[in-house]
C-alpha cells in the first residue's frame, strides 16, 4: 500500500503526467480571426501547471473578464493535460457608422454595443449613425447597450406603427436625440430620454393634419416640447 501511495504521489506531484501542456478552443469566431490567440495568451500562464490543482472556476472568471465582447466563457478539464474553452458569442445588432471632425469608420457591433469587426458592414443589418467630435474607441463598448435596444425597437415599430420603412438612423449622444430617416426621405426626431411609444402615438394622433403618405416634409420633431406633451414640430419641404 505504501508503495502504491509514493507511486501515486510521484505521479501527481513529481511526474509531470498532469503538467497542462494543451490549450484547445472549441468553435470559431465571425468576429475576430485572433480571438482563439487571444484566449490562449491569456490563460497561457496556466501553462505546465498541475492540471489536478487548476481552479477551472477561477479561470473561467479571469477570462471572462478578460473578454468582455463575449456572452459565455468556460474553461474545463481534459485529463491528463488538457484544458478545454468553450465561448458563445453575443448576436450582431447593427452596422455603425462613426463620422467625427477627423474621420469616418464603420463597425458592426453586437447586442451590447461592443465592436465586433472594425472597417467592416452587413447590409443586412440596419444602420446607425453616430455623430461625435473624437473619433469613437472600439476597444470600448461604442454605444449603450439600452440605447441600442431603443434604437433598434424604434426602428421596429415605427415601421410596423406606420406601414414605412427606416433606411437609416442618426444618434446624438450629447443632445440625447435620434433621427429616423424614413423610406419618404423625411426624418422623425425623437427624444431617447422619452419613451418612442408615446412619441409616435402623438404623430398617430396627428395624422389628419401631417399627412406623412402624400406630403413632403424635411422633418417632424416629436420629442417633448413645452407642457402639451402632444405638440409636433415639422418643416415641409418646400
Amino acid at each position: 500500500a505504501s508503495l502504491a501511495s509514493i507511486g501515486l504521489a510521484y505521479l501527481i506531484f513529481l511526474s509531470g503526467y498532469f503538467s497542462v501542456s494543451n490549450i484547445e478552443i472549441s468553435g470559431e469566431s465571425f468576429s475576430n480571426e485572433n480571438l482563439s490567440t487571444e484566449i490562449e495568451e491569456a490563460l497561457a500562464d496556466s501553462l505546465s501547471k498541475n492540471l489536478i490543482f487548476v481552479d477551472t472556476k477561477e479561470l473561467s472568471l479571469k477570462a471572462a473578464e478578460s473578454f468582455p465582447k463575449l456572452q459565455d466563457i468556460t474553461v474545463k478539464k481534459r485529463y491528463p493535460r488538457t484544458l478545454t474553452i468553450d465561448f458563445a458569442e453575443y448576436e450582431l445588432a447593427a452596422n455603425i457608422i462613426n463620422e467625427s471632425s477627423s474621420v469616418k469608420k464603420n463597425f458592426i457591433v453586437n447586442k451590447i454595443g461592443y465592436v465586433v469587426k472594425e472597417d467592416f458592414e452587413n447590409p443586412a443589418l440596419p444602420y446607425i449613425k453616430i455623430k461625435s467630435t473624437d473619433p469613437i474607441n472600439p476597444q470600448s463598448n461604442i454605444i449603450d447597450e439600452q440605447k441600442l435596444t431603443y434604437i433598434l425597437n424604434a426602428v421596429s415599430d415605427f415601421e410596423t406603427r406606420f406601414n414605412l420603412k427606416i433606411k437609416e438612423v442618426i444618434y446624438k449622444p450629447i443632445p440625447r436625440e435620434v433621427h429616423l430617416l424614413t423610406e419618404k426621405d423625411f426624418y422623425i426626431w425623437l427624444d431617447i430620454q422619452y419613451n418612442f411609444e408615446e412619441q409616435f402615438k402623438k404623430l398617430k394622433k396627428a395624422l389628419a393634419k401631417i399627412d406623412i403618405y402624400n406630403e413632403s416634409f424635411e422633418y417632424i420633431d416629436l420629442r417633448i416640447a413645452g407642457n402639451n406633451g402632444d405638440k409636433i414640430i415639422y418643416k415641409r419641404k418646400n
